[in-house]
């Protein structure tokens, strides 16, 4: 894997956790249960963490 391909794949990989964490984010107003704002919380701080490591 050349130097740019890995560049791009973190940028598109970079792009699709913060899809996923303002989807996340948006989901949590909408949590029918303690629980599934539990996980859904969960899910935001995985994905903080995730996206930290990557930058």
């Amino acid at each position: 894997m050349t130097n740019g391909n890995k560049e791009r794949l973190v940028a598109a990989h970079n792009q699709f956790l913060q899809e996923m964490l303002i989807e996340t984010q948006q989901s949590l107003g909408f949590a029918r249960s303690v629980k599934e704002m539990k996980f859904l919380q969960n899910k935001i701080t995985y994905l903080k963490q995730r996206l930290k490591g990557i930058k």
